[in-house]
């Protein structure tokens, strides 16, 4: 039986199906993608030849309403008989038969559009069935017997501007990618795929109007990004082959940070790379390249910069690695003073190893003590500048006075002390 003779009998059984923009797996294997809004019917299955001398191919029978529907279809090995079809009933008497591959149907207000993305067909206006070859349009407007044909948008170029990316603390940057080179597309559609263990996973997809577009931050790994070009119908063409993306982050150990373009470690810290695997190391300005090892850390001590790049390539990216040190500027004043006359104010400024203000998120402890007894003390803190005042002991003195400042894990940053005399004391009080 030819789809032709099939036409008028495939209504009997229909079921409305009106849940768009969802994906429908039917008895054979075929997977129908209906667009947002789109409105089919199920009609009963028929054994269809769809060849000269082929045998019969149970076809599943769509009735498209209005709307969009892609379907794949596995491609059979080297056989005259294809495993499955889909008949596809389009309003105006418009069908088409998909037999592998992708297909794409699309019917409104006065067209019906059917694209052989990949794969062969079958279209008909009425009775006249005739091939659409993998890589054609055909479309139908209203009535009219004779159809418009065009290729299906061909395959983009692609370019990723920055193929390896570091990603560290707050800064995620995006990756650009170029794609173009297709006269017919209304505008691109970007793929963006993460390599993972179980296979290639979508991350996004982000449409492209313009010559360059950004596909947004990722987290650390191994990406591939592909592109069709998309024409003013919505038929898309060939996926273009993928290109490499990478984004390598960091896992800090505890007590490191990252400032100011840099990650500040502990004298034995080591930072965990993540999706490094595979890349090139090299320390310094040195021109000799390694494994990327899993971890990295200073060198004996000293700051350092890591090297990473895929190899056989030259695009590099650099880790900074810088030694945690805090340093605390203080300064206890008036130098010349006497108790219970004199309040000394204290001022604490903390810098890093590279003499750069930290951050008011960096953790100080500062400890008052006169002789060698704690004293309680109000510190206010603006950036990276304490603040405080001591009041008056008790007694005839004199006294030494001490500020003494650690890091959150107990290492020394600074500190200072003043003697201070008593009222009845002929001493001036000095450091």
């Amino acid at each position: 039986m030819s789809p032709a003779r099939a036409a008028g009998g495939a209504r009997a059984a229909s079921v409305a199906i009106n849940d768009g923009g969802t994906t429908k797996t039917l008895p054979g294997g075929a997977v129908l993608h209906l667009a947002p809004g789109t409105k089919i019917e199920m009609a009963r299955t028929l054994k269809l030849q769809l060849g000269p001398g082929s045998g019969d191919t149970v076809t599943q029978v769509v009735n498209l309403v209005s709307g969009r529907v892609d379907v794949d279809i596995p491609l059979a090995p080297r056989s005259r008989t294809p495993r499955t079809a889909v008949l596809i009933q389009a309003p105006r008497k418009a069908s088409c038969v998909a037999k592998g591959g992708h297909s794409i149907a699309i019917a409104d207000a006065d067209r019906a559009i059917f694209a052989a993305v990949d794969g062969d067909m079958l279209a008909a206006s009425g009775n006249d069935w005739k091939p659409l070859p993998s890589g054609l349009v055909r479309t139908f407007v209203g009535r009219e017997p004779t159809p418009l044909e065009h290729p299906v948008p061909g395959v983009p170029s692609v370019n990723v501007s920055r193929p390896l990316l570091l990603s560290l603390g707050d800064s995620a940057p995006g990756a650009n990618v170029q794609v173009g080179g297709v006269a017919q597309a209304e505008h691109y559609e970007l793929s963006v795929w993460r390599l993972a263990e179980k296979g290639r996973e979508l991350a996004r997809h982000v449409d492209a109007r313009g010559a360059a577009s950004d596909i947004g931050s990722l987290p650390p790994g191994q990406y591939e990004v592909t592109a069709r070009a998309v024409d003013s119908s919505g038929i898309f063409g060939k996926e273009s082959a993928p290109h490499s993306l990478r984004v390598v982050g960091a896992e800090l150990p505890a007590g490191a940070r990252f400032e100011n373009g840099a990650i500040l470690l502990g004298q034995h810290g080591r930072v965990k790379l993540i999706g490094a695997d595979g890349l090139e190391a090299s320390y310094g300005a040195s021109a000799h390249f390694v494994r990327a090892p899993g971890t990295v850390g200073l060198s004996r001590g000293d700051s350092t910069v890591v090297r990473l790049r895929e190899p056989g390539t030259t695009d590099e990216v650099k880790v900074g690695l810088e030694p945690r040190a805090l340093h605390a500027d203080v300064q206890i004043s008036p130098k010349s003073a006497r108790w219970p006359a004199d309040k000394l104010d204290v001022s604490v400024k903390l810098f890093d190893a590279r003499g750069q203000a930290v951050s008011d998120s960096v953790k100080v402890k500062a400890t008052v003590l006169v002789d060698v007894q704690p004293v309680e003390v109000s510190w206010t803190r603006s950036g990276n500048v304490l603040s405080a005042q001591i009041p008056a002991a008790t007694g005839r003195g004199p006294w030494v006075v001490r500020v003494e400042v650690t890091d959150e894990f107990g290492d020394p940053a600074g500190r200072d002390f003043l003697e201070v005399a008593g009222a009845d004391s002929g001493r001036i009080s000095r450091r």
